[in-house]
């Protein structure tokens, strides 16, 4: 999953961003938030997110000044302006320092989805994720891009098959050839390797990052954990240096 950090100097804007389901259906997770552009960028600086979404009109630090100060820091995120139409000259400013998107309160499901998707694309081709499992089907490699992008939700065969418009038996063929391996099996890979990601590199509760890798049933998680690694997810956050 892709790390997201946000700020806006009003908090029931930050509010509606981080409690916004899109982001986790779309492979995103909060990672951090401010309502102070100075504090969020030391925060930003240590942490390193994969993006951050922030305000374009804020206090002592606008956002293109913010981004700005970043980049001059060496950090290499992308960045999501989110403002009103009144300040698209200013926006302008935003995408001549090298912005990904710009965003325009209200902020609707629909358009946040629609950036997400194309936000994703972009942080999978710098992470050279589609080149590590780019196989001879352009099928097999969209959607495995699709589901690791979209760890969360959860997927079957015939979902999938709609989604592409394929036949379930044509996937699972894709699969078998291409990847030596099965939809179902490759799903719990992808899901375990987040899981151990998560565990080294987050505070979560074991609970939560079940569900953050598209497990609701927190014993059956444990369960496949155990079986993948050789040990309860518990003990290998405690194995970890």
């Amino acid at each position: 999953m892709y790390r997201v950090f946000f700020i806006d100097d009003e908090p029931l804007v930050l509010e509606s961003f981080m409690t916004s389901p899109v982001f986790l259906e779309c492979g995103f997770i909060n990672t951090g938030h401010s309502v102070n552009p100075h504090a969020a960028a030391e925060l930003i600086k240590e942490t390193q997110p994969d993006v951050v979404f922030t305000d374009l009109k804020m206090p002592g630090l606008n956002g293109v000044e913010l981004m700005a100060e970043l980049k001059r820091s060496g950090y290499t995120g992308e960045f999501v302006i989110v403002s009103a139409y009144k300040e698209f000259e200013e926006a302008r400013r935003f995408f001549m320092t090298d912005g990904f998107d710009y965003i325009i309160k209200p902020v609707s499901e629909q358009d946040l989805q629609a950036l997400l998707e194309k936000l994703s694309y972009k942080l999978a081709d710098k992470k050279g994720e589609t080149s590590r499992e780019e196989t001879p089907s352009p099928e097999l490699n969209i959607i495995a891009a699709y589901l690791r992008n979209n760890i969360t939700a959860k997927h079957t065969l015939e979902s999938t098959g709609m989604r592409f418009n394929l036949k379930p038996n044509f996937i699972c063929n894709l699969f078998s050839r291409h990847l030596g391996t099965t939809f179902t099996a490759y799903m719990t890979n992808i899901r375990m390797e987040e899981a151990s990601s998560l565990l080294k590199a987050t505070k979560k509760t074991v609970k939560e990052i079940a569900a953050l890798c598209g497990y609701h049933d927190y014993f059956y998680f444990c369960r496949v954990f155990r079986d993948t690694y050789s040990c309860t997810p518990t003990a290998y956050r405690e194995s970890e240096p």
